[in-house]
């Protein structure tokens, strides 16, 4: 699992549009729940995530939109990345604690997730982390229509903990 683990960390660090690619085959091997969306990654920076979530039948609702749970979950994916793309993956296990969604408009087109990383503040979640072991951080990310119109706001609570501070039964 740690090979896993730092090959993520690597493409994520030079998000080049090849190490994207990559990065987007590794995830749907590693997040099977997430591969039949077909949600790619489109950016990786410290600015922004952006996340795809097409218009297609597997993703549509009774009604012919997108599907409220796959907007719930591309929310989820671009906060995650967000926090990947700050602290690593080979550094610190993340949980999801929460998840609030609010729909505003109905997606009927292809869809777009986006979550800043600037929302973390990196050095106070390493502060807490180095005295407490773990840290809550909330994150919010903007689902977006082709057109721009917001569709959702989805926002996250993750709990952060370094990896050596993982406790499992045997």
């Amino acid at each position: 699992m740690k090979f896993a683990f730092n090959l993520i960390d690597k493409l994520m660090k030079n998000p080049t549009p090849m190490n994207l690619m990559a990065l987007n085959k590794v995830l749907t091997v590693g997040i099977a729940f997430n591969a039949p969306h077909g949600f790619k990654i489109k950016e990786l920076s410290e600015d922004n995530v952006r996340i795809s979530l097409p218009n297609r039948k597997l993703n549509h609702n009774h009604l012919g939109g997108i599907h409220a749970c796959a907007m719930a979950t591309v929310g989820e994916y671009c906060a995650g990345m967000s926090l990947l793309k700050t602290f690593g993956a080979s550094q610190y296990r993340l949980i999801l604690s929460d998840l609030h969604v609010k729909y505003t408009y109905q997606g009927r087109s292809d869809l777009e997730g986006s979550c800043s990383p600037r929302q973390i503040d990196k050095e106070a979640v390493k502060k807490v982390l180095d005295s407490d072991g773990k840290y809550l951080q909330k994150l919010e990310t903007l689902i977006r229509d082709k057109n721009g119109k917001e569709v959702a706001t989805i926002t996250t609570t993750w709990q952060l903990k370094s990896w050596d501070q993982v406790k499992t039964k045997s």
